[in-house]
């Protein structure tokens, strides 16, 4: 709806402005849009990329620390010196106990030596009681190994067959006290011939360690975390985001279900680019979080340049365009608006011819149409102004002798009924009713006129019929200021006399003249109670019959083509009348005081 509107009814200005501002907008946008996006995507794929590069490095390291911490453990759980600790009864205060515990003091200094790089501990506990804190940690009280049976890491070390498992979840039961951000990798040794359980060796190792592995790596504002099978955080730059759940998050699922890969996602408010690897040994992940605003921001800035660049084109642009568009538009604009001037009646317009262009022709012929235009238009005013004077003339012929004939014979009957005085006065109005409709002055006269010759006019009549007709003017005031064609009324008012009134037999005579304003018109009404008409017998007789009683009926033929001749279609007069009840005709003419008012409409 809109493009059809713009398409009928914008200016050529504006749709030429339009048109080149779309052909330069449209593909600079869509290469600097695309541009744009496709380095974005670029950009954050090859940092997707190298942030799989960089997780995967720190698994590998992952591994091989979790490799030091399985030999770690190795060395005790696979150690006689444990194994007989475990299974054998002892005395706290013996020779023997206190040798045991030298042994595995030196054991542990050898693997702290060893594995220096790794903050951990170990922990031994055996079934029989014995147990062994490790790496200088003062012995503390913690629940018996028989109670450990209802905890799920114990049963799956157990089902584990001596295998590690790794447990990130707090064992307070096993160390005595809760070590915060620790995880542990927990076998348990078992009698060689039952193959029943004796002991756990744990080695609970520092989230330190796992930091340690990914801290020097981290670009700026960006973070890695690691998170357990269950979604659950291990190890984070955010000390106070260690033990919470991403398992809740809505891209979770993603890290959950593939080894590795990268993806967008809104994070701490912020969109994030996402990468995620797994670590092999443990089923861990690695993720890692880069704010997409500081990938981009290089990108961003260019950007903005871009977008700069691009407003300064649109502008240069818009100012061609506007500028060039002016110049095909301004002639236009000037020919539509002189067709306006010429539409109001005003065809003495001409225009300049500036150029040699298809404007400068259409311009031309422009002033040779109005130049046409100004010799048939008065061509055709000479014409309808000698055919209206001959179909006045032409009326008047076909009322003057009637109307005379009729007059003078009722003067002669008055010359017998009535005094001397009434006949003068008579003749006065009678004087003056031809003096008026026979003169020469413009047809145009004030409607003061044209309703002295009707009463003028019904005046003779009323002495003519005596007390048998009444007659009742109801005019308007404000009507006498304007202005109509002569003649008019008065036919109609014959008509209604002589067709319509002198017809009827018994009972009074009526004829009522009306004027009215209604809205910009004028309406005459001419209302009489006489015999009446048949509407479609009156009408095929006009169309080509011709007798003597369509004489006086073809006055409102006469009348009505006049009013349409100098006033249009829509003016002119109507006829309603019922045979036996009487006629009313309706005039209607324009509220005009001169002929230049009659072109405005």
């Amino acid at each position: 709806m809109v493009w059809n509107w713009f398409i009928r009814k914008s200016s050529v200005q504006n749709k030429f402005l339009i048109a080149s501002l779309v052909l330069i907008i449209i593909p600079l946008g869509l290469f600097g849009t695309i541009s744009l996006q496709v380095s974005k995507d670029s950009i954050t794929s090859q940092v997707s990329q190298s942030n799989l590069k960089t997780l995967g490095q720190i698994a590998d390291k992952t591994d091989r620390m979790l490799d030091d911490i399985i030999a770690v453990s190795n060395q005790f759980f696979l150690s006689t010196e444990v194994n007989h600790a475990f299974t054998q009864a002892f005395d706290p205060s013996s020779y023997e106990y206190a040798m045991q515990r030298a042994s595995f003091d030196q054991m542990l200094s050898n693997s702290i030596y060893s594995f220096n790089r790794i903050s951990f501990q170990v922990l031994l506990r055996g079934l029989n009681g014995f147990e062994f804190p490790g790496n200088g940690m003062e012995e503390t009280l913690s629940q018996p190994v028989s109670s450990y049976s209802d905890k799920e890491w114990y049963r799956a070390a157990v089902y584990g067959q001596g295998q590690i498992i790794w447990v990130t979840e707090p064992m307070p039961e096993l160390t005595g006290v809760d070590r915060g951000s620790a995880f542990y990798g927990v076998r348990i040794s078992k009698r060689f011939e039952s193959g029943s359980p004796t002991g756990i060796v744990a080695v609970s190792v520092d989230e330190s360690s796992l930091n340690d592995l990914y801290s020097s790596a981290l670009d700026k504002a960006q973070e890695i975390e690691i998170v357990d099978a269950n979604g659950r955080i291990i190890s984070s730059g955010h000390k106070d985001q260690i033990r919470e759940s991403l398992a809740s998050r809505p891209y979770y699922y993603k890290i959950r279900d593939y080894d590795s890969g990268y993806f967008r996602a809104e994070e701490g408010g912020k969109e994030q680019l996402i990468s995620f690897q797994t670590i092999g040994k443990t089923n861990w992940k690695l993720i890692s979080y880069t704010p997409t605003a500081t990938v981009l921001s290089s990108i961003n800035q260019l950007q903005t340049i871009v977008i700069l660049v691009f407003a300064g084109v649109v502008l240069l642009a818009y100012a061609s365009s506007y500028f060039m568009a002016r110049r095909l538009a301004v002639p236009i604009k000037r020919l539509y608006n002189h067709f306006g001037r010429v539409e109001l009646g005003d065809l003495s317009v001409r225009l300049p011819v500036n150029s040699e262009d298809e404007i400068g022709h259409l311009t031309r012929k422009f002033n040779r149409m109005l130049e046409r235009i100004q010799e048939l238009l008065e061509n055709i005013r000479l014409e309808q102004e000698r055919k209206r004077h001959a179909e006045l003339q032409a009326l008047q012929s076909q009322i003057n002798p009637h109307f005379l004939y009729n007059t003078l014979a009722s003067i002669r009957f008055m010359l017998v009924k009535h005094k001397p005085e009434t006949i003068d006065s008579v003749i006065v109005a009678l004087v003056k009713l031809l003096k008026q409709s026979i003169s020469k002055q413009d047809e145009l006269i004030p409607i003061g006129e044209e309703l002295e010759m009707v009463r003028n006019y019904l005046y003779i009549q009323q002495i003519r019929q005596g007390d048998r007709m009444e007659v009742r003017y109801e005019l308007e005031e404000e009507l006498y200021e304007y202005k109509t064609i002569k003649l008019i009324l008065q036919p109609l008012i014959e008509n209604a006399i002589f067709h319509g009134l002198e017809r009827k037999g018994e009972g009074q005579r009526q004829l009522i003249v009306r004027g009215y304003m209604e809205r910009t018109d004028i309406c005459f009404e001419i209302e009489d109670n006489g015999v009446g008409m048949d509407l479609g017998d009156m009408e095929s007789k006009a169309a080509g019959e011709q007798d003597e009683k369509l004489v006086h009926r073809g006055g409102y033929r006469n009348v009505h083509e006049r009013l349409q001749l100098n006033f249009g279609e829509n003016y002119g007069i109507s006829v309603q009348s019922q045979a036996g009840a009487g006629t009313t005709v309706l005039v209607r003419i324009p509220a005009i005081h001169k002929w230049e008012e009659v072109r405005t409409r």
